[in-house]
């Protein structure tokens, strides 16, 4: 049977062997083997609980952990609390497995009534240590992360339709060179490819009911249209073109 090598998330050591891999060429990197079935995941608090397929493609078993954390990717799992319990917690996918994972909701508190709240879904996955890697003292075979969006939405919150992407207001302050972008919904949008005069961004995302500046410095020019995409629920894009006001 193949020996697993399971560090502990993001202890020193761990923080050490990815110095060491930017560092060193002759580190090598674990390929992605177990995918998700979807970019994001959502739940409506009505129905309490949510799912999410995975598969390992590889012909290799893998280890897999995974939890929900609040946005610091830094936090290691044992001391993240959130409402949102992931079952089962740790597991190993044989190869070619499809397996699903189940999120509950176990508390409301912390979550709002009236607007869509966000927590992110890690899934780490483990390669196992082959007699070669053994062999080789110095050999780091590194975890992989993958980290996704997690969706709360209340009772009464439906899933946002392409015209709430046609809401977000835009305003160009010249003298600052700024982008000012304003989303009056209540849910986290999401937008890529957003151009405005020769300024670029490749994604964005903006929390319900709030306004964020993007700083164009390095722009020239004006900016007086903005044109963006919008990453709905199923993964797809929704584009649009919008006035930005001075």
């Amino acid at each position: 049977m193949r020996n697993f090598r399971l560090w502990l998330i993001f202890s020193k050591w761990h923080i050490a062997c990815l110095l060491c891999l930017a560092i060193f060429q002759s580190c090598q990197m674990a390929q992605a083997v177990v995918n998700a079935e979807a970019t994001r995941v959502i739940i409506h608090s009505g129905e309490k609980t949510g799912s999410l397929a995975l598969s390992n493609s590889e012909q290799q078993p893998m280890l897999v952990q995974v939890w929900v954390d609040e946005g610091d990717p830094l936090t290691p799992p044992e001391k993240v609390i959130t409402p949102v319990i992931v079952t089962p917690p740790v597991f190993r996918m044989q190869p070619g497995e499809v397996r699903a994972i189940r999120l509950l909701i176990s508390s409301r508190e912390g979550l709002s009534q009236d607007k869509e709240s966000l927590y992110w879904l890690n899934i780490y996955q483990i390669p196992p240590m082959k007699p070669e890697d053994k062999a080789q003292q110095h050999k780091v075979v590194l975890p992989l992360r993958i980290r996704m969006k997690l969706f709360i939405r209340p009772e009464g919150v439906p899933s946002p339709t392409e015209k709430e992407g046609a809401r977000l207001g835009f305003r160009f302050d010249e003298q600052r060179k700024q982008l000012q972008v304003t989303n009056p919904t209540v849910w986290h949008l999401t937008l890529t490819n957003l151009k405005c005069g020769n300024y670029s961004a490749e994604t964005v995302m903006i929390a319900p009911e709030s306004t964020i500046l993007l700083d164009l410095n390095g722009a020239v020019g004006t900016c007086s249209t903005v044109n963006y995409e919008l990453i709905n629920d199923e993964g797809n894009r929704w584009s649009y073109q919008r006035h930005a006001a001075n």
